[in-house]
């Protein structure tokens, strides 16, 4: 469909919403609030790494614990950017982050916003812009899962 094509390609959904309205179907809110344009996945996926390694670097300095090693290392840690880019298991920001980039790799969107919320507060913060957009185009895809069902 047009939606379909606009929302892989970034393109605004102004005239394929224009074309449905006109043809007396009721377009979602999600889908008429963002005529401009959802976020592409492929943006996504390219501004992720920008924003984990911010996110890891100012989380993993609020995780810093009392004593002088924890705090060298985890001083060396946000210094070098360094992260896991693939799944691990764990709690710790370097983990949560890595399952949410293989998740966004697999276009598991909904999983990837979810693992992110267990950020510690100032890594949310840093990641906040991004889920942002990824949320946008959730919903985008969910109206247009409605859209396709009502139409059926």
């Amino acid at each position: 469909s047009l939606i379909e094509a606009a929302l892989d390609s970034g393109a605004a959904l102004s005239e394929p919403i224009s074309q449905l309205v006109a043809a007396g179907v009721d377009v979602p809110a999600a889908l008429e609030d963002q005529a401009q344009g959802v976020p592409t996945l492929g943006a996504l996926r390219e501004s992720f790494p920008d924003a984990a390694r911010i996110a890891l670097a100012v989380s993993v300095r609020e995780d810093a614990g009392p004593d002088i090693w924890s705090r060298i290392t985890t001083f060396f840690r946000s210094q070098s950017g360094a992260r896991s880019l693939t799944p691990r298991a764990g709690d710790d920001p370097d983990a949560v982050l890595s399952r949410a980039e293989a998740d966004l790799r697999a276009a598991d969107l909904p999983n990837a916003v979810a693992e992110l919320k267990s950020l510690p507060e100032a890594g949310q913060a840093a990641m906040s812009e991004w889920v942002t957009r990824a949320e946008r185009r959730v919903q985008a895809l969910e109206a247009v899962a409605t859209l396709k069902r009502l139409v059926e």
